[in-house]
């Protein structure tokens, strides 16, 4: 299982796969992002490692999920839940996440979502990932206002 999202999360001399150049579906990778009025939202790669993150701080069900993600900038633009319960479905499935009904409250009882070890890992290696993108970009940046 863990495997599996090892290849996902750490890309030799890549780094993370957090924002493709390249949209998927295009004959050649994907359709390049300078086309004028395409509509791309680089947060939907940053939804995995967002839940992987909340889930550290503490167990939550998906609605709650969906509320937290705002904080991250996920979801303002009227993100779909189904895009989340889908995401929390398959980290069930591939053991980074688990879940156990919570009826505690007034009404039905709901899924709670926590992180698993197997989870942790996996946000332990995508930020570690993310110190070597923030590098890149800093150094992007850098070049790039050397033009102005």
């Amino acid at each position: 299982m863990f495997r599996e999202h090892e290849r996902e999360c750490r890309r030799p001399a890549e780094g993370p796969r957090l924002f493709s150049m390249m949209r998927p579906g295009h004959a050649h990778g994907g359709m390049p992002l300078d086309l004028p009025g395409l509509s791309w939202d680089p947060t939907r790669r940053f939804l995995r490692p967002a839940v992987l993150l909340l889930l550290a701080e503490r167990p939550m069900h998906g609605y709650e999920l969906m509320g937290r993600l705002k904080e991250f900038g996920i979801g303002l633009g009227g993100m779909d839940p189904s895009m989340l319960y889908r995401l929390l479905r398959v980290m069930e499935r591939s053991g980074m996440a688990e879940s156990s009904l919570d009826d505690t409250g007034s009404g039905p009882a709901r899924k709670v979502y926590s992180l698993t070890p197997e989870g942790r890992e996996v946000l332990d290696m995508w930020m570690s990932n993310l110190d070597d993108l923030s590098e890149l970009l800093n150094r992007f940046k850098e070049r790039y206002e050397g033009l102005r």
